[in-house]
């Protein structure tokens, strides 16, 4: 038993390493490519701005380890449901969106936050307060956190994460988003089975010479 547990050990810590690494996208508005920013979004009581993150390529929702925005609120600041974020997700995999939810800004409950200014929202996707994700979209709760958004959308990919500002109420508001900041988790590639064979012979060929020694001295 020992002999099997520790050739297993030796592959296994052979293969498994993972790391953060940023995740490239385009930044689009009414469907135009629009370039790297800053970018200023406005609402009124009848409008509102959408920017919209597309990614590169798609991420696994669970995969995602760090969201945030750099802004400047130069009017209306935070709160009244707005701003958010939503994640588009595609959740069979076929590069189509089936449905989005809401991370918002702000504190849980409230969404009150009367500083204007430059700021940034942090890493969002580590904000676990009640009141940050709205799932209503994908069939959740309208209020929860992010144990309850990983248990319904962990497996779903994401294509997009579009910044929605509104006016929620007739208060106007602008704000210059200088950029998103996006990464995710990047598992090192796997080894190939040859690889893997190799490493497996190996361990036990150690294995089984040391097993003659210690045998030799009536271990």
């Amino acid at each position: 038993m020992k002999r099997i547990a520790l050739t297993l050990a030796l592959v296994l810590s052979s293969v498994s390493s993972a790391s953060a690494a940023p995740v490239t996208g385009t930044y689009t508005t009414g469907g135009a490519t629009t370039g790297t920013g800053p970018w200023t979004m406005t609402s009124t009581d009848s409008t509102f701005s959408v920017l919209r993150f597309v990614f590169n390529t798609p991420v696994t929702f669970s995969d995602l380890t760090s969201l945030s925005v750099a802004y400047d609120a130069q009017l209306g600041g935070i709160g009244g449901g707005a701003p958010r974020i939503a994640l588009v997700v595609d959740t069979n995999n076929d590069l189509v969106a089936d449905g989005s939810f809401l991370i918002h800004w702000g504190p849980a409950g409230s969404f009150v936050d009367a500083t204007l200014g430059l700021g940034n929202t942090g890493n969002l996707l580590a904000l676990t307060d009640v009141g940050r994700y709205d799932l209503s979209g994908i069939g959740g709760s309208a209020y929860t956190d992010r144990t309850a958004a990983l248990a319904l959308a962990g497996g779903f990919d994401i294509l997009r994460a579009t910044i929605i500002l509104d006016s929620f109420g007739g208060n106007d508001r602008r704000f210059v988003i200088d950029g998103v900041s996006v990464s995710a988790v990047d598992a090192a590639p796997v080894p190939e089975p040859a690889n893997l064979a190799l490493w497996s012979l190996a361990g036990i060929v150690g294995l089984h010479g040391a097993w003659r020694r210690r045998k030799a001295c009536g271990v």
